[in-house]
């Protein structure tokens, strides 16, 4: 399982960044430009999945915040530059990473608790999550992924399978 989770997340970073090599050829009007149908931005959607991983990171490490922490962290707004957005991508990627290699099989299995902002209390598998994150990243990489190929910067196949066969 440990594996498979490990496989999963090397997916998520390599399809982020197919992604971001386009995105790097759009102008900074087109990183900014809110799209009508989706009512979003590139710079929305890419710091939206940013900002997901960066909250299970948080609660991994023990750290719980309040919903005001939490909006004040999730100003899509402080990113002007794609260049902003990656670093702090990177960052965070780096520290998932981390977290994830010092597991070992029986704890990816194991239980993750949580209690939210609220005292609501939550518990999932830690693969569950991980498998979350990919599935979620997925999900705005083909929204980003149908708006780069508008603007003429089609990243490609982003598939899974396309990924197991580099």
């Amino acid at each position: 399982m440990k594996a498979y989770t490990e496989q999963l997340m090397e997916y998520n970073y390599w399809a982020n960044g197919l992604i971001v090599k386009q995105v790097e050829k759009c102008t900074a009007d087109q990183f900014l430009e809110q799209i009508p149908l989706l009512e979003t931005s590139l710079r929305d959607i890419l710091g939206h999945t940013l900002f997901a991983e960066w909250s299970w990171l948080k609660r991994f490490e023990g750290i719980e915040m309040t919903r005001e922490e939490r909006r004040e962290f999730f100003l899509t707004e402080k990113y002007t530059t794609l260049q902003q957005l990656v670093g702090d991508w990177l960052d965070v990627e780096l520290r998932l990473r981390a977290f994830l290699g010092k597991m070992d099989e029986e704890q990816i299995g194991s239980l993750f608790r949580f209690t939210v902002h609220d005292g609501r209390v939550f518990e999932y598998r830690y693969v569950d999550i991980f498998t979350q994150l990919a599935f979620h990243g997925m999900q705005h990489r083909s929204e980003c992924a149908a708006i780069l190929t508008e603007m003429g910067h089609s990243p490609g196949n982003i598939d899974y399978i396309i990924f197991t066969q580099r």
